[in-house]
C-alpha cells in the first residue's frame, strides 16, 4: 500500500470537502496520469442550508420541543434570501409534522412549496399528507392532482399516488379514484393499486367485484401487506352475501400456493395446495398434490411428506420426477439411506434430463461428503458433473471432484483444475483452481509455471483469499531466471465490475437530496432517497458511501457495511489503488478501536485479526443476534459467556449484557485465545472451531493428512464453515494493508498494532 488514499473518517471531514472534489480525487485514481486543474464546483443543494438553519432543524424534528421551534421560527424571521427562508419553512413543517402538529405543518409547507428548490416535491407531498392527517380529504388529493407531472423524478410518487387514491376514497370521490386506478398509474404497486381498485368497487356496492379483485391481491400477491388485509374484508364479505358468495378458483389457490412455497411459509403453502387440489384436473392436480408433501418436508413435517407421496399415481413425469426427489429426501432424512439411493437411480434412469436428478446428484455427494466417504462422493459429483454440465449445480460438483483428485495425488488433477476454470470461469472456485494448479506445478519442479499461474490469482483476484495465499508463495518463490511463457491455462474469466469515476447526474441528485435532508435532521427521509437509487449501476458505490456515512455517524456501523456490500459489491476484484481509500474504509470499518486493541492485547492477539473476525461473525452490529442464539460483537452464546464471565471474575451475566461492546471483546478475545491455544496457534483450525465447534474440527482433522498448507481450510465440509474460515483470513489481511504501519500516522490504529 501506499500513502495515495486520503482519509475520510467522519461525516463532518467530509463536509468539509466539497463532492466535486471527491469526484475529481477519484476519477485521477482511476487515471494516474491525468493532470490539469479541475473545474470550479456547481453549488451543490447543500449550499442552500446554511450551518445555523441545520443545527436549527435538526434540533427541532429531533426534541419536538417548542423552545427548539421558538428558536427555528426567530431564525426563520431574520434571515434574508428567499430560497434560505423557503428552506427553513420547509424544515419547521417537516418538524411540525414530525410532532404530530399537522395543522401548523400545512401552513408552513404551503409557504415552503414555491421555493423549496431540490425537496419540492418533499414539501408538496407532506403538504397533502398534513392536509389528510387533519382529515381534509379533499384538499389533500387536490393538491397531489399534478405531483406526477410536477416531480416526475421523485421516489415519492408511488406514496403521492396512493395518498391521492386514498383522499379521493375517503372525501367522496370513489369513483374518480376508481378511473385513475383503472389507468394503472406505474408509480403504484400492483397489490396496492388493487386494494384500493377493491374498495371502490365496495364502496359503489359491487360487492361481486369487490370480491374478485380483493381475491386478486389474496391469491396473486400473498406476501404483500394488503394480503392480510383482502383475506379480513373478504370474510365479511363473504358474510354480507352468503349464498351469493362465489366460490374460489382452485387455480387460484394453486397460484397463491406456489408464491407462498417460493417464499419459504411451507405450512400455509401445503394447506393451500391441498385446498386446491378439488378443482384441478391433469398436470395442475399432479403439481399439487407433489408441492403438498414436498411444502411438508420443507417444513420439517418428514413423516406426512413421506406418506403423501408414496401412494400418489401420477401421469405428469415433472411432477413424477420431483416426487421421487422428495421420496429421496425424505428417505434421506430418516436414514433410509438404500432406498435414498434407489429413488435417485430410478430418478436417473427415467427422467435423465429432469432438474430434480439434479437435485438428487448432489444431495448423494454431499451426504456421503459429510460422511467422509470420498470414493463414493466423488462418484456422484462427477456424474454431476459429466451428465448435466450446464446444470446450476454443476460447477459447485466439478470443484468438489478436482479438489478430491488434487487430495488423491490423482494424475488427472492438473486437467480437472485447468477444465474447471475453462468451463467455468464465473465459478467462486476459479481463484481456487488457479491456485491449486500452481501448487502442483511447483510441487511437480515447474517453478516458472507456477509463478506464472500465481500471479494470475493475485491479478485477477487480489482480495480474494487464494489471492493472497498466491502473493506469500510468489514471495517464497522469488523472480523468475527467464522471461516467463504464456500461460498453458485457457480461461475466459470476466473482468471487475466497471465502477464510474464519478457519479453520474441522476445519481448525484439523489445524493445532492439526501445530504440536504440529513443536514436538516430528516435522517430516515434521507435514507430512504438513498436507497431509491439503483444499486446495479455504475456509479452506484457513492450511495454506497453516502449511506455508510450516515448511518455510521449514527452509530450503526454494520448498517453502512451493509450498505456498502450491497452498492460497492464487487470490491474483492478490484485493486486497491482503484478506489478511494473511504471505499476501502467503510468496507472494512473500525469501530470501537480503542477497546479492540486494549481487550486484544493482554491475550496477545493481532488486533486486525480479531477485527477480520468481528466484521464475519457480527458486521461490528453490537445488538447482533444469531439463527442460534449468539449475541453481540463477537456472537458469544449467553451459557459460554456463562462460563467465560466465571473465569474472569464476573458471577452473574444476564444474557442482555453480552450486547455491550467492551464486555463482548473482552470475553470474546479470552474465547478465542483459548481456542487458539486447544488448537497450539493454528489459525484455520481455531477459526474452524470458532465457527462451528471445537468437536467438529476434531473430527474433521481425523480424516486426512493436513500437512500440505491450505489443504484443511479448503477441505472443511460445511460450505459455511469453509467461507468463513476463508473470510476471516482475508479480511485481516486487508485491515493490515489498510491500516497498518504503512497508513498508521493517519489511521485510528496505533504503530504498536501493526501486523505481526
Amino acid at each position: 500500500m501506499t500513502g495515495r488514499f486520503v482519509m475520510v473518517s467522519t461525516m463532518s471531514d467530509f463536509r468539509r470537502i466539497t463532492s466535486s472534489v471527491l469526484c475529481i480525487a477519484a476519477f485521477a485514481l482511476f487515471q494516474p496520469g491525468m493532470a490539469g486543474a479541475p473545474a470550479p464546483a456547481a453549488p451543490t443543494p447543500g449550499d442552500m442550508a446554511p450551518e445555523a438553519l441545520r443545527r436549527l432543524s435538526a434540533s427541532y424534528v429531533k426534541s419536538a420541543k417548542s423552545a427548539d421551534r421558538r428558536r427555528l421560527v426567530s431564525y426563520i424571521e431574520s434571515v434574508q434570501p428567499a430560497e434560505t427562508k423557503a428552506l427553513a419553512y420547509f424544515a419547521l413543517g417537516m418538524g411540525d409534522y414530525e410532532a404530530a402538529s399537522y395543522s401548523s405543518a400545512a401552513a408552513q409547507l404551503k409557504r415552503a412549496m414555491a421555493g423549496a428548490g431540490p425537496l419540492a416535491d418533499y414539501a408538496s407531498f407532506y403538504y397533502a399528507r398534513s392536509l389528510a392527517a387533519e382529515e381534509d380529504f379533499g384538499a389533500a388529493a387536490a393538491s397531489l392532482a399534478a405531483f406526477d407531472r410536477r416531480h416526475a423524478g421523485s421516489r415519492l410518487r408511488g406514496q403521492a399516488a396512493r395518498l391521492r387514491a386514498e383522499s379521493l376514497i375517503r372525501s367522496g370521490q370513489a369513483a374518480k379514484a376508481r378511473r385513475e386506478l383503472l389507468a394503472k398509474p406505474p408509480q403504484l404497486s400492483e397489490p396496492v393499486r388493487l386494494w384500493l381498485l377493491a374498495r371502490t368497487h365496495e364502496l359503489a356496492g359491487d360487492l361481486l367485484t369487490a370480491v374478485k379483485t380483493y381475491r386478486r391481491v389474496y391469491y396473486e400477491h400473498p406476501t404483500s401487506d394488503q394480503a392480510p388485509e383482502s383475506e379480513k374484508v373478504l370474510s365479511l364479505l363473504r358474510g354480507r352475501l352468503g349464498a351469493r358468495y362465489p366460490a374460489a378458483a382452485s387455480r387460484s389457490r394453486l397460484k397463491r400456493a406456489d408464491i407462498l412455497f417460493t417464499a419459504k411459509k411451507f405450512r400455509e403453502a401445503a394447506r393451500q395446495y391441498r385446498l386446491a387440489v378439488v378443482g384441478l384436473r391433469g398436470a395442475q392436480l399432479d403439481h399439487a398434490r407433489v408441492r403438498a408433501g414436498a411444502a411438508d418436508y420443507r417444513g420439517l413435517r418428514t413423516t406426512a411428506a413421506y406418506n403423501s407421496l408414496s401412494g400418489l399415481k401420477l401421469s405428469s413425469a415433472p411432477s413424477e420426477a420431483e416426487r421421487l426427489y422428495y421420496l429421496g429426501e425424505c428417505a434421506r432424512r430418516k436414514r433410509r439411506i438404500r432406498e435414498f439411493r434407489q429413488r435417485a437411480e430410478e430418478l436417473g434412469k427415467r427422467f435423465p434430463r429432469s432438474p430434480w436428478y439434479e437435485e438428487a446428484l448432489l444431495s448423494l455427494g454431499n451426504f456421503y461428503l459429510l460422511r467422509n466417504e470420498p470414493l463414493v462422493y466423488r462418484q456422484y459429483y462427477e456424474r454431476l458433473a459429466r451428465e448435466v454440465p450446464k446444470g446450476k449445480h454443476a460447477a459447485r460438483a466439478h470443484w468438489k471432484v478436482c479438489w478430491r483428485s488434487y487430495l488423491d495425488r490423482d494424475p488427472r488433477a492438473p486437467a480437472w483444475l485447468e477444465e474447471h476454470v475453462r468451463l467455468y470461469p464465473r465459478s467462486v472456485h476459479a481463484a481456487s483452481a488457479l491456485y491449486w494448479r500452481a501448487r502442483w506445478a511447483e510441487r511437480a519442479g515447474e517453478p516458472d509455471l507456477a509463478r506464472g499461474l500465481y500471479a494470475e490469482v493475485t491479478k485477477r483476484f487480489p482480495h480474494y483469499y487464494y489471492g493472497y495465499q498466491a502473493e506469500a508463495r510468489l514471495g517464497r518463490l522469488g523472480a523468475a531466471e527467464s522471461e516467463a511463457e504464456p500461460l498453458p491455462v485457457r480461461h475466459s474469466i470476466p473482468p471487475p465490475r466497471r465502477m464510474a469515476p464519478k457519479p453520474g447526474a441522476p445519481t448525484q441528485r439523489i445524493i445532492d437530496r439526501a445530504e440536504l435532508l440529513f443536514d436538516l435532521g430528516l435522517r430516515a427521509h434521507a435514507e430512504r432517497e438513498l436507497r431509491s437509487a439503483d444499486y446495479r449501476r455504475a456509479d452506484a458505490y457513492w450511495v454506497g458511501l453516502e449511506l455508510a456515512r450516515q448511518t455510521s455517524e449514527r452509530g450503526e456501523h454494520h448498517r453502512g457495511l451493509r450498505y456498502m456490500k450491497r452498492y460497492g459489491f464487487g470490491y474483492l476484484r478490484m485493486p486497491f489503488d482503484s478506489m478511494p481509500r473511504e471505499y476501502w474504509e467503510r468496507l472494512f470499518p473500525l469501530p470501537y478501536a480503542r477497546e479492540l486493541r486494549r481487550r486484544a492485547a493482554p491475550h496477545k492477539l493481532d488486533p486486525y485479526l480479531v477485527a477480520a473476525l468481528i466484521r464475519q461473525e457480527s458486521e461490528f452490529d453490537p445488538r447482533a443476534k444469531s439463527r442460534a442464539g449468539a449475541l453481540g460483537l463477537m456472537q458469544i452464546m449467553p451459557r459460554t459467556g456463562r462460563m467465560l464471565a466465571r473465569r474472569v471474575g464476573i458471577k452473574q451475566l444476564p444474557s442482555r449484557r453480552l450486547y455491550d461492546p467492551d464486555l463482548s471483546l473482552r470475553l470474546g478475545t479470552l474465547h478465542f485465545r483459548t481456542v487458539l491455544e486447544r488448537f497450539e496457534g493454528n489459525l484455520p483450525y481455531s477459526l474452524a472451531a470458532y465457527n462451528a465447534g471445537e468437536h467438529r474440527v476434531d473430527g474433521w482433522l481425523s480424516r486426512a493428512d493436513f500437512s500440505e498448507p491450505g489443504t484443511f481450510t479448503e477441505s472443511i465440509p460445511f460450505t459455511e464453515t469453509r467461507g468463513y474460515v476463508q473470510s476471516v483470513l482475508r479480511n485481516a489481511e486487508v485491515y493490515r494493508r489498510l491500516y497498518g504501519k504503512e497508513q498508521a500516522a493517519s489511521s485510528a490504529w496505533p504503530l504498536a498494532a501493526a501486523r505481526r
